[in-house]
């Protein structure tokens, strides 16, 4: 048997990159911060990084761990999915070690200016929120963010005891449903994958908490279309290349741009292709080719399951095949932490979203009884 090529992958969770590399042909090698075991499974080499989502991938730990794996292995390059947006300084570090196999730090650090991204928008006609820097009137009304966040996290209503940081920027709040579109990209094209539904998991402390994805959805034409040229000038304009999406809000009357993840991201399960694998693109798009796909037949969601109270997971092999990111035994999850993901298909995108809510409840139970 011919031996696969190595690849990195990193991200706070590296299991869907992993997975999307082993169909494209690759052996993975993975870096995250969960190390779950289907991450360990499915890649040649894992290797997790202490401190968890409170110190992300910080500079000297993925730099190590690229350092690790590179002079063990012999890897064409490295894919990064999320984790990287609000330090694209450590992306350029790991760039002297390995070849980037996606956006450049430079890239990475103007899609997520909000400042930059605002002023692109309003120069090629493309609706995008009002943002101040400066806590506005009427704060209720406005959103406060991270800059370089993602995931939903750090997402919260603005009220009157905030003050102006460097860390963070207000947003005018606008209403429609939460619109992802998926697309490759090269440095004259950029090609829509698909466009999916994503819904939050909202707790108190954390109203804006990402919840899932399902896809692909079909929109009226006409907002289509707005989508489809906001993406071909925001690729264009930014210089990106790979795998991307982008975040609107569609409403009655408008669609808006929210924001840029300029990287592979939360919607790899549901458009993952057996046919055309994700990386495989991801990687060609890189070198400059947009490769055919089949239309997609099947309606895939994604569910992220959240502890309802805290968990030493007892669970050993007998995780649903349909359940990935799967804590090993004795891991002790806080709650309203990931648990796992669950997937489903259905004849549609609502019945799929409904199978992959079912199943995550159904997970929840078999986690509860296994406790003792």
């Amino acid at each position: 048997m011919i031996d696969r090529r190595q690849i990195i992958v990193v991200a706070y969770s590296a299991r869907a990159l992993a997975s999307c590399a082993v169909k494209a042909g690759f052996a993975p090698l993975s870096i995250d911060v969960y190390g779950d075991e289907d991450t360990r499974a499915t890649s040649r080499a894992s290797m997790t990084l202490d401190g968890g989502l409170i110190e992300g991938l910080t500079l000297d730990k993925v730099a190590g761990a690229v350092e690790a794996l590179t002079g063990a292995y012999d890897p064409i390059g490295l894919i990064y999915g999320a984790g990287f947006e609000d330090q694209p300084e450590t992306l350029a570090a790991i760039a002297g070690r390995t070849s980037i196999i996606g956006n450049s730090a430079e890239a990475l650090k103007r899609a997520k200016d909000p400042l930059a991204l605002a002023e692109l928008c309003a120069t090629n006609n493309i609706r995008h929120p009002p943002i101040a820097f400066d806590l506005p009137d009427e704060p209720e009304l406005w959103l406060v963010k991270k800059r370089g966040g993602a995931g939903g996290d750090h997402i919260a209503v603005a009220h009157p005891s905030i003050g102006a940081s460097v860390e963070r920027y207000f947003q005018r709040r606008v209403a429609g449903n939460s619109i992802s579109a998926l697309f490759l990209a090269t440095e004259r094209k950029a090609e829509i994958i698909g466009l999916s539904v994503q819904w939050t998991a909202p707790t108190p402390a954390s109203p804006f908490r990402y919840g899932g994805a399902a896809g692909p959805v079909e929109i009226d034409p006409q907002q289509a279309g707005e989508i489809a040229r906001a993406t071909a000038i925001i690729a264009a304009e930014l210089n990106l290349v790979g795998l991307n999406s982008i975040d609107f809000l569609v409403g009655d009357d408008a669609v808006w741009l929210i924001e840029i993840n300029p990287r592979p991201g939360a919607t790899l399960d549901v458009f993952e292709s057996n046919e055309a694998p994700l990386v495989a693109r991801h990687i060609a798009a890189c070198e400059g080719q947009l490769t055919p796909a089949p239309a997609m037949v099947t309606f895939r969601a994604a569910e992220i399951v959240y502890a309802p109270h805290d968990i030493v997971v007892r669970m050993n092999r007998n995780w649903p095949d349909w359940a990935h990111d799967r804590s090993a035994p004795g891991t002790r999850i806080a709650a309203g932490d990931p648990l796992c993901t669950t997937v489903a298909c259905g004849l549609s995108v609502d019945l799929a979203r409904a199978g992959a809510r079912e199943r995550a409840r159904e997970i929840v139970a078999l986690v509860q009884e296994a406790e003792p």
